[in-house]
């Protein structure tokens, strides 16, 4: 899964009867520049030429001959058209059309055309990187997934939303690494830093916290890699309202007083909500809600919620779970704005509510019954069992 600079193609275009030693010595400059070629590559009109089958001998490199059909299918990535070209081939410049369509999409040229008077030269690089997508976790640097770490830990770029990640994170960056905080960053931004390292060639961890799978952006990153051509992958992180709930050391479901969690938020100005998802209509279902990114609008959830769940019914607002400074508020309904009110939590926290979150007297689960025959407990079947 690791990136890197893949193959490295020379396009040629020459002159009738260009020598041998011209080609060599157009060659020798762009190989003090960027490196030797893993191949040369032409125009099939121009692959009979002696030069560059003797260059490519010498080499010991393939010469690619590519027909005239392939080199016009590259004309918008041709960065310095040849008139000469265009004159007599209708081509916009054999060297970069040639480098390029040698090697296909995922490729760019790192070498415009360049020439001694009886040979033109350009390079273009195979491209081989990925963009991988890593849910940071809620907060604390060990709750991050072994596969994330040892993503960024491969990643020569590692962009990060450092309004919520925390930069003990950053610690498993390789040496030298480019790192970007994304925070203050527009959408555009951050495409032109995924171009950049797409060019370069290099891997990008892009770090989101708690899980990518809700309000994390993703769908409008990957849209456009997705639009640019350019490959990524999507790990899962621990979810904040996890985090939440093991600070609390509480089931968010349990038998026969709720077994359904509701993850959903208010409008912001990110984002609205789309009409028919209201916490009344979630209320409803009697369900346990995890209210993300709407502590500044608790007096709206408190009002939205009683009628559906009680004045007596618990809260907790948690905030920060697993940083340094997470901190629990706990309540009913009836009072927990009073007991925020006084703490003055920021607008990270999020808001759980249910019986759950207090609920004692409840029927245990018939999984661990010991009537309860299951595929794995390998218990002998009681007589009269079906």
């Amino acid at each position: 899964m690791s990136g890197g600079r893949g193959k490295l193609v020379f396009g040629l275009g020459c002159r009738a009867g260009a020598a041998a030693d011209d080609v060599l010595a157009l060659i020798a400059r762009a190989v003090a520049t960027v490196g030797p070629p893993d191949a040369l590559a032409t125009l099939a009109d121009k692959a009979g030429e002696t030069g560059l089958k003797a260059a490519a001998a010498q080499l010991g490199v393939p010469l690619i001959a590519l027909p005239r059909a392939a080199l016009a299918a590259e004309t918008t990535r041709v960065e310095t058209p040849s008139d000469a070209a265009l004159r007599h081939l209708g081509l916009p410049s054999v060297a970069e059309a040639a480098a390029l369509a040698a090697l296909g999409p995922r490729s760019r040229l790192i070498l415009p055309r360049i020439d001694n008077g009886a040979v033109t030269l350009a390079a273009a690089r195979e491209i081989s990187m990925t963009v991988h997508f890593i849910g940071a976790g809620p907060g604390a640097a060990d709750l991050i997934t072994l596969r994330g770490r040892d993503l960024i830990a491969r990643s020569p770029v590692c962009l990060y939303a450092g309004s919520l990640v925390p930069e003990a994170l950053l610690s498993h960056c390789p040496p030298g690494a480019r790192i970007v905080d994304t925070a203050p960053l527009s959408l555009e931004e951050i495409e032109a830093e995924f171009v950049r390292a797409f060019a370069a060639g290099e891997d990008v961890a892009r770090l989101h916290s708690g899980d990518l799978s809700v309000w994390s952006a993703l769908g409008e990153q990957t849209r456009v890699l997705d639009r640019l051509g350019i490959p990524y992958t999507v790990t899962p992180g621990v979810p904040s309202f996890a985090a939440a709930a093991a600070l609390l050391k509480r089931e968010l479901t349990l038998p026969e007083i709720g077994q359904s969690v509701v993850l959903t938020r208010t409008s912001g100005r990110a984002s609205s909500m789309p009409e028919r998802e209201t916490l009344a209509a979630f209320a409803a279902t009697g369900a346990t809600l995890a209210v993300h990114l709407s502590i500044h609008v608790l007096d709206k959830v408190v009002a939205e919620l009683t009628p559906f769940y009680g004045v007596d019914c618990p809260v907790a607002v948690v905030y920060r779970a697993s940083w340094p400074d997470e901190r629990v508020i706990t309540g009913t309904l009836a009072g927990i704005e009073a007991a925020v009110a006084a703490d003055r939590p920021e607008r990270t926290a999020l808001i759980l509510v249910g019986p759950v979150l207090a609920a004692e007297d409840f029927r245990a689960s018939a999984l661990y019954s010991v009537d309860y025959q299951r595929r794995f407990r390998g218990r002998d079947r009681r007589a009269g069992d079906d």
